[in-house]
């Protein structure tokens, strides 16, 4: 690890997306400070030019001082591109910063004030949006197997039904994202207490993409550490990275495995399987709504299936 002490260090994970990376390099230009901050793109070994690509870029830019590229020998996914970031150099925050996001202006300015205003902030995220200002969702409750019926299910009904056992669907509504107490927040942008980092550790690196976010938010919030949404920050999240999937595509096998590894942790064999029959309930019921009443299909053809991927693994 590199013994100077940062105020920031921004960790970008590329995976075939240079255009991207530059872009949000150039977004990060007018607001970070070279003396304090630093910002390290780790290369998720691509095996095109990207490398090179972003290097030029970075040098063309004469921005040498405050910006590098970490190539990694091999792709361990989100976490471990992310845990080599973390471990170059040690700083009082970290954020990490999709490829397919870019900041607005004053957005590190707000994420920086908002966590040196109460120590325990483990975990800050902003306001995700659109191009045009348009926000996403990106604070959430923890996934569960009681909730996985309302996943599948996306009937309103359910989902009213659901709220006086205080089951609630995943997606908390963005009108209720200043006055609820998430469980997670969207990782595509978010900011890391380096104290908090060094007590509960690394992301587990056994998600390959996927549920990560999840995962560590729980640990955080375990460990006593508290979630906050700032909406003062606002950061465009374009959806477009390596990792961007339809609804309507079949998910790779590491979609499910991580669902599986989250689900086994938290709530054991039982929880899993409980989960993937109350997603398959819940999938009986949306299947009904597109034939009865012809509605838009909601899932891949194979998803049914495919939930039961990983749930034999024996998950560390």
């Amino acid at each position: 690890m590199d013994k100077r002490k940062l105020r920031l260090l921004v960790i970008i994970i590329n995976y075939k997306t240079p255009q991207l990376v530059c872009d949000a390099l150039m977004s990060l230009s007018k607001q970070i400070e070279p003396a304090l901050d630093n910002v390290v793109i780790v290369d998720n070994a691509s095996q095109d030019n990207s490398v090179d690509e972003i290097v030029g870029f970075i040098n063309k830019k004469c921005w040498k001082a405050w910006a590098k590229v970490i190539s990694s020998t091999l792709n361990g996914g989100f976490s471990a591109g992310n845990n080599i970031g973390i471990q170059s150099i040690s700083a009082e925050y970290y954020l990490l910063l999709n490829s397919d996001a870019y900041i607005r202006e004053y957005a590190l300015k707000s994420l920086l004030v908002c966590a040196g205003s109460d120590p325990t902030f483990g975990i800050i995220g902003p306001r995700l949006e659109w191009p045009d200002g348009t926000q996403q969702t990106s604070c959430f409750n923890n996934l569960s197997p009681a909730n996985s019926f309302l996943d599948s299910a996306r009937t309103g009904v359910f989902t009213k039904v659901f709220k006086l056992f205080n089951i609630r669907e995943v997606a908390i509504p963005i009108e209720q994202h200043e006055i609820t107490k998430p469980d997670w927040l969207s990782f595509a942008c978010v900011l890391l207490n380096g104290k908090m980092i060094q007590e509960i550790g690394l992301m587990d690196e056994g998600y390959f993409m996927y549920s990560e976010d999840i995962d560590y938010c729980r640990r955080a919030i375990n460990a006593g550490w508290r979630l906050k949404f700032e909406v003062s920050s606002r950061v465009v999240h374009l959806n477009s990275g390596s990792s961007n999937q339809s609804s309507l595509k079949r998910l790779p096998k590491y979609y499910f495995n991580s669902r599986s590894r989250y689900l086994w942790k938290y709530y054991g064999r039982m929880g899993l399987l409980r989960a993937n029959i109350f997603w398959n309930l819940g999938r009986v019921t949306s299947w009904l709504r597109e034939v009865l009443f012809h509605k838009q299909k909601a899932f891949h053809s194979s998803m049914w299936k495919d939930i039961w991927t990983g749930f034999f693994t024996k998950w560390n």
